[in-house]
């Protein structure tokens, strides 16, 4: 008889299904102004569902997880990016509860591109010798 080679199965790299925390799903729906009865309307769950979520009774499903995220005006799901949010007048804010707003952002970036320019025409031109013992100004009386 001859045998068939199978293929072996791999396991998968990224688990088919992605559970979320109790406690930070109550802390986004918290964040987000819901009520649990606002929360299930909105996901479309029954409160029983929901307090059963909130409890550990039940497993979140990282879909409802993450519709809450963005309700609260959380930057969902993006490396790097872990706790991180909008506020409602959209500015964003830290992970330490620093915001920041858009026109600051813009000149945060004007400040940094004029650094990049500074620091690569300093590269460009060398800086002048200083001789020493050479005051650099002199004070006329």
């Amino acid at each position: 008889m001859i045998e068939k080679h199978r293929r072996q199965k791999k396991p998968r790299a990224h688990p088919h299904f992605v559970w979320a925390d109790p406690e930070r799903f109550h802390v986004e729906r918290m964040a987000a102004g819901l009520t649990q009865k606002q929360a299930a309307q909105y996901l479309g769950v029954s409160v029983r569902t929901l307090r059963n979520w909130e409890t550990g009774a039940n497993r979140i499903p990282y879909p409802a997880f993450k519709l809450v995220r963005m309700r609260a005006g959380a930057i969902v799901h993006v490396e790097g990016w872990e706790g991180w949010r909008f506020a409602r007048d959209g500015a964003l804010v830290t992970p330490d509860g620093r915001t920041f707003h858009a026109w600051e952002l813009h000149n945060l970036q004007l400040v940094v591109g004029l650094a990049r320019r500074y620091m690569d025409t300093r590269k460009l031109a060398p800086m002048p010798a200083v001789a020493e013992n050479v005051p650099l100004l002199r004070v006329v009386a």
